[in-house]
C-alpha cells in the first residue's frame, strides 16, 4: 500500500477534487479549533501537505507524519518552495512505529482513519500525543458501500458511522466531541460527504 502512494505522489496534487477537499477540511477546522501561533501540531498521513502546508502560517511548528516517503518528499519541496520553515516530516506509522515525544496542541489527521486497520490504537496515540486541553480534529468519510475506492486494497473502514465513532473517540478518553460536515466530494458520479470530528484531550 506504501509503495502505490509513493508511486503516486508526484501527481497526486494534479486532481482538483483533492485540493478542493484539503482546502474545505481546512477551513472546516479553523471553524471548531481555536490555532493560535505559538502552538506545536502534527498531520497525522499528511501525504503531499495539502492540510499540512494550509495549516502551517497559522502555527508555530507543525510535524507532516506519513508512512509513505515518496509523499513526505513532494511535501518537504513544496514546504521549501513556499519559504516554510516551520514545518518538519516524520517517516512513521504510529501502529507500528513509535511515536514522536510531543507533546502537540494539535493533531490533525484528514482522509488516513479509513486506511488504518486499528483505529482504537491510533487514538490512543494521538491522546497520548497531546497536552492536556489540546485539540484533535480529524475529518473522513461518512459510512458509504466501499464504491468511493473501488477496490479493497489498504481500505480497512468503508467510512465511518458518527455515533460509532464518538463512542471511539470517548472510549480513548476525549471530552467535547462534536461533529461538522467538512466537505462533499464527487467521484465517479458519486457525492461522499466528509466529516470533521474534533474534540479535547482534558
Amino acid at each position: 500500500m506504501t509503495s502505490s502512494f509513493d508511486a503516486r505522489a508526484k501527481t497526486w496534487d494534479a486532481e482538483p477534487r483533492r485540493l478542493q477537499l484539503a482546502t474545505d477540511i481546512s477551513a472546516a477546522l479553523e471553524r471548531h479549533v481555536p490555532l493560535r501561533p505559538d502552538w506545536t501540531a502534527l498531520d497525522y498521513g499528511a501525504g503531499t501537505g495539502l492540510l499540512t502546508l494550509a495549516l502551517a502560517p497559522r502555527v508555530r511548528s507543525i510535524l507532516a507524519v506519513d508512512a509513505s516517503q515518496g509523499m513526505l518528499d513532494v511535501l518537504a519541496q513544496k514546504a521549501r518552495t513556499s519559504g516554510l520553515r516551520s514545518v518538519e516530516t516524520l517517516h512513521a506509522d504510529f501502529t507500528r512505529d513509535p511515536p514522536p515525544a510531543g507533546p502537540f496542541d494539535l493533531v490533525a489527521s484528514a482522509m488516513t482513519l479509513h486506511h488504518v486497520a486499528d483505529v482504537d490504537l491510533l487514538l490512543q496515540k494521538f491522546f497520548a500525543l497531546l497536552a492536556p486541553g489540546g485539540h484533535l480534529a480529524l475529518a473522513d468519510l461518512d459510512a458509504e458501500d466501499g464504491s468511493f475506492h473501488g477496490h479493497s486494497e489498504g481500505i480497512f473502514h468503508c467510512g465511518f458511522d458518527r455515533v460509532g465513532f464518538a463512542k471511539q473517540l470517548a472510549a480513548a478518553g476525549f471530552h467535547g466531541v462534536r461533529f461538522d460536515t467538512a466537505a462533499r466530494t464527487v467521484k465517479n458520479g458519486r457525492t461522499y460527504t466528509i466529516f470533521l470530528a474534533a474534540a479535547r484531550k482534558p
